[in-house]
């Protein structure tokens, strides 16, 4: 019978989901993911598949898991599994395959309209009695006729782009490679970094973790925005250089952000952003749905079934 373990940071509803989804013939063996290195390592003896949320298993671990044979990640990202070391010890690594998307577009989306209709202190007003006297008008704005930049044209970026078409915004995106069907589609054009922040109202950052894009958004590139614009990043904290991002907010660099993810999870008390109320601020959420829970079950066990059967998993790193 072949063992998996799940290793989640107490989502009680995604572990009964994944628990409750066992295929016949498989037993699986749920620890969190606050468990010592010395507890992991005794759970995944004989174990063939872990799942991680999040994904996070330090290389020294996987060196010691003689029979583990995947990695499934329940998230979209895989920015703390050393990729090398796995595949050197023959260990495949998936992600979700884009199962939290729609969650994670639709959230972006969220943040936007936070941003732009005042949503935070429109609801302050009310329950203060001080009903309308943060939104004076100029300060509210559509989402409908404004330039959206999208920086990552993958599959959380692509749904972004057409939610946001819907507003009636124009696209333009930045990423390595063209993606024909979203420029034919929607109309969006493939541009430079450096274009993409000199016309975007807003931009978002839908880009993977890595030694390229770290810091890809510092006190340069802010500088190239425009004054009223805002950024979103509901990818990962270290895509932007967060002091620099703080220093453009405080002195009316650019108008807002709206941030699900921060360089350091959870922040610490007293982040300057905290103090801010030109940012709207959620704690790595995005992707979190009811939905997506059982659409990321789903991918883990089809993943983990072609690898007990000698298959190669789909989404691989």
């Amino acid at each position: 019978m072949p063992n998996i373990l799940f290793i989640n940071d107490n989502y009680q509803l995604l572990a009964d989901i994944f628990t409750e989804s066992v295929p016949k013939g498989f037993s699986v063996t749920c620890i969190p993911t606050s468990a010592s290195d010395a507890e992991k390592l005794h759970a995944l003896q004989g174990v063939t598949c872990a799942v991680l949320f999040p994904g996070i298993l330090p290389k020294e671990i996987m060196r010691e898991a003689k029979s583990l044979r995947l990695i499934q990640l329940i998230t979209a990202g895989y920015d703390k599994i050393d990729i090398a070391a796995a595949a050197e010890l023959g260990i495949y690594v998936a992600t979700n395959g884009g199962a939290n998307a729609c969650a994670t577009a639709e959230h972006t989306i969220a943040l936007l309209l936070g941003l732009y209709k005042k949503l935070v202190p429109a609801d302050a007003s009310v329950r203060a009695g001080t009903w309308r006297k943060p939104l004076t008008g100029d300060n509210v704005f559509e989402i409908a006729g404004k330039t959206v930049g999208i920086i990552g044209m993958g599959n959380i970026g692509r749904k972004v782009a057409v939610r946001l078409k819907a507003f009636e915004a124009e696209i333009v995106y930045h990423d390595r490679t063209q993606v024909s069907e979203i420029e034919a589609a929607l109309g969006a054009r493939r541009v430079s970094l450096e274009e993409l922040l000199r016309v975007s109202d807003v931009v978002t950052l839908h880009a993977p973790l890595s030694d390229e894009t770290r810091n890809m958004i510092g006190a340069r590139e802010l500088a190239m925005m425009k004054p009223n614009a805002v950024l979103l990043n509901a990818a990962r904290g270290e895509l932007v250089d967060e002091a620099a991002l703080i220093a453009a907010l405080t002195n009316g660099r650019i108008a807002g952000a709206g941030l699900d993810v921060f360089a350091l999870e959870p922040p610490k008390p007293g982040n300057p952003l905290f103090g801010l109320d030109n940012v709207v601020l959620t704690p790595h959420v995005g992707g979190h749905s009811f939905e997506s829970w059982y659409k990321r079950t789903a991918v883990a066990w089809s993943n983990i079934v072609k690898v007990t059967e000698g298959q190669k998993p789909d989404f691989t790193v």
